[in-house]
């Protein structure tokens, strides 16, 4: 059994001897081995400029959505421009500095002036007139369109408490109303017949409803 072995493990030998074997196996090596150096010297080579791909890649994907933002901007600013001789009389309508209660005030007792009849009573709803934590009414995007609930009740004539609801509604501050009852006052034979307007509804100012609520929970609880 060994015979058959020895016999090719001889003729293997006298085969590799042979000159052109040699020359072939190491002609053969010599590639192999230089394929190898080449191999690990272009790695780094390579890794790099995959890597640099993928940068470029990621590169223009961030050049795309800050080409996108840049348009944003710029339509932005535009519609700015366009807005910016409305902005005072917009903050008059819905300010952003606060309820403005003595503005709102004012305008409804000028009302009641102008109509001929006479505020029996009236109401504003709680808000934040100050804190030293947080600033609710500072710009940002958080803001939000707040109520300010408001009841007022004017005494009159007929026409001139028509009038004081038609004013009250076309007024420069922007306002809704919830109910209008109209009821006829108590009166001696000698007086002219009047009436009572009662009126609730809601004026409006901007802030951020978390921080006020915020400040507000804070302030009630320092009382």
């Amino acid at each position: 059994m060994k015979l058959p072995t020895q016999k090719y493990t001889q003729d293997l030998r006298r085969y590799y001897r042979m000159p052109a074997v040699q020359v072939s196996l190491t002609l053969v090596l010599s590639l192999f081995v230089t394929a190898i150096f080449i191999v690990l010297a272009l790695k780094p080579t390579i890794t790099s400029i995959v890597t640099l791909r993928k940068t470029i890649a990621e590169s223009e994907k961030i050049l795309q959505k800050l080409d996108s933002k840049v348009k944003n901007l710029e339509t932005a600013a535009s519609a700015l421009e366009i807005a910016k001789p409305y902005l005072s009389t917009l903050n008059l309508d819905i300010p952003n500095q606060g309820a403005n209660y003595s503005p709102l005030t004012f305008a409804v007792e000028n009302l009641a002036l102008q109509s001929g009849t006479t505020i029996e009573s009236e109401s504003l709803g709680s808000t934040l007139l100050f804190s030293r934590i947080l600033s609710p009414f500072s710009p940002n995007r958080k803001q939000g369109v707040v109520a300010l609930p408001f009841s007022v009740r004017v005494s009159g004539s007929y026409g001139g408490v028509s009038m004081f609801l038609k004013n009250l509604l076309t007024m420069e501050r922007v306002i809704s109303i919830d109910s209008v009852t109209l009821s006829k006052e108590v009166s001696s034979k000698n007086e002219t017949s009047q009436v009572a307007l009662n009126i609730t509804g809601n004026a409006y100012y901007l802030a951020d409803e978390a921080q006020l609520k915020q400040a507000l929970d804070s302030s009630k609880g320092g009382k």
